[in-house]
């Protein structure tokens, strides 16, 4: 991950690692310079040219997003997937929450992004995108960029998953 002080860097990795998964998966953004991004990450024939296309996604995703916020981040999955992106993966009780996030889960198989607040490497508590990769007694995180060699993995338990998501209201974003 970059060390610029700029917080949209984070974020601008963890929406172009989501995007990414998503074209594997075949969900394609409606977006012809992402599209073609995504296909060079995944055409790369060796590391050097993989990560360079992977910082071309990383810089058009910063191109499209218009800022960090939760509305910003919900517009900018809304204009890559028109009323699939959906954000309703939060609602109601953690009971409710959690068999919405597994029913997805099973029926979609699909990285989904969740917003929470966590301590920084600096000591400051703040907001957090996060990859979700699976739930099942914990959360899996997914390192939030893939293509540096700083492995961000995270498992979180559900119940620790719950109380740091509620923080921020239980902001989430999913392609349905």
């Amino acid at each position: 991950m970059s060390t610029s002080p700029d917080p949209a860097v984070p974020l601008a990795y963890a929406l172009a690692t989501w995007v990414f998964l998503l074209h594997v998966d075949g969900v394609h953004a409606d977006d012809a310079g992402l599209h073609e991004a995504c296909e060079a990450v995944h055409s790369a024939a060796d590391e050097t040219t993989g990560n360079a296309a992977g910082e071309r996604l990383v810089d058009r995703v910063r191109a499209l997003l218009g800022g960090e916020g939760p509305a910003e981040v919900q517009a900018f999955a809304s204009s890559l997937f028109g009323d699939r992106a959906l954000f309703d993966l939060g609602e109601g009780d953690r009971g409710a929450r959690t068999h919405r996030i597994r029913q997805y889960q099973f029926s979609r198989s699909l990285p989904w992004l969740a917003r929470i607040w966590d301590r920084q490497a600096d000591g400051a508590v703040a907001p957090t995108w996060m990859v979700i990769e699976r739930v099942t007694d914990q959360v899996h995180a997914m390192d939030p960029n893939p293509w540096n060699d700083i492995d961000e993995t995270r498992n979180l338990p559900v119940a620790d998953f719950h109380v740091l998501w509620e923080l921020d209201a239980c902001t989430s974003v999913r392609v349905g």
